[in-house]
């Protein structure tokens, strides 16, 4: 209620996994133009309280500090923030652990110092708009999200949504995660855009009917065997277009291994989340997916090989913010 005073901010939003870009030639006026979902888990959960000074407890500390400083800066903030990290997103892996723990961070501050920031506000000033539209709208309000990319001359504003869905809670993911280098973020994701050629028209028509004509619709009717088709086709047409800087349709062999074991073993669909090394299978109810995800484990700790698998749902709710 207006004239309280909030103490205590706890924060817990999703993950995502990034399914694909539609549109990397920018020719129509727009560039990029995402596709995703919010996922229960992985998940990060911050504990924030005003302080005199920024101090940070577990977790990515150093990130945490930077987005801290930057947002009570922008504000004129002379005091600091106390935050928590509860529980974290594995960072560098495919979930978009960076734009979660901003708008986290930059909500926390909101609310304790009545700034009444709105999340899309708070990506451009911590500079996430530009990189994670899907990861912004998550946060917001989780689900099956299409955005429409950037305008080629308003690059720092947040992609709008063109089509929002809930998932059906029996359509559930199986998530590999292989211990492997980590995939590309930040600047080396740039650098990684700047070395392409934009793909040529006929790819971006082919992955743009492919979303409009075959995996949105499929989610309205709840066809789950046209979306997991639609989703390996996708994923496999940007995978191919990334062979010059990946080094193959995937960024390591392992993740090429992995999304090939789920699909011969009963996934409906799989693919690479971003850069990786995060990857996904889609499954039917919980049985399968126990059953597919049990197989992926032995699979990734074959011989020298270690990584885990786990299940997750997607999260048709975005971040949840308690106020005290």
């Amino acid at each position: 209620m207006e004239g309280e005073i909030i103490i205590k901010v706890t924060i817990t939003t999703p993950s995502r996994l990034h399914l694909g870009i539609v549109d990397m030639r920018g020719d129509l006026g727009r560039i990029h133009g995402s596709v995703g979902v919010a996922i229960k888990q992985p998940r990060l959960k911050i504990i924030a309280s005003k302080n005199d000074k920024i101090a940070v407890q577990d977790g990515r500390s150093g990130r945490a500090i930077e987005f801290s400083k930057k947002i009570l800066e922008i504000y004129r903030i002379t005091s600091g923030v106390r935050v928590e990290i509860v529980e974290d997103i594995p960072e560098h892996a495919g979930f978009g652990s960076g734009t979660q723990l901003a708008l986290a961070i930059g909500t926390a501050v909101s609310k304790l110092y009545s700034l009444d920031l709105d999340p899309k506000e708070i990506a451009v000033k911590l500079e996430r708009s530009r990189v994670s539209g899907i990861g912004t709208h998550g946060f917001m309000e989780g689900g099956f999200i299409v955005d429409a990319g950037h305008s080629v001359n308003r690059m720092s504003e947040v992609a709008p949504v063109i089509f929002r869905r809930d998932v059906p809670e029996d359509w559930l993911f199986v998530i590999g995660l292989p211990e492997i280098d980590k995939g590309y973020s930040g600047d080396k994701e740039q650098t990684a855009f700047k070395k392409l050629k934009p793909p040529p028209s006929k790819m971006v028509a082919e992955a743009s009917r492919l979303v409009l004509m075959k995996m949105i619709p499929s989610i309205i009717d709840k066809d789950i065997k046209s979306f997991g088709e639609a989703m390996t086709s996708l994923d496999e047409i940007f995978g191919d277009y990334w062979i010059k800087v990946q080094g193959g349709r995937y960024s390591h062999p392992r993740i090429e291994e992995g999304v090939n074991y789920l699909l011969n073993n009963g996934a409906l669909g799989a693919g690479q989340s971003s850069w990786g090394p995060a990857f996904y299978g889609l499954t039917e109810g919980f049985e399968q997916a126990e059953n597919l995800s049990s197989k992926l484990d032995t699979f990734l700790n074959k011989g020298e090989n270690r990584g885990k698998s786990f299940i997750t749902g997607a999260d048709n709710k975005g971040a949840e913010i308690t106020v005290e």
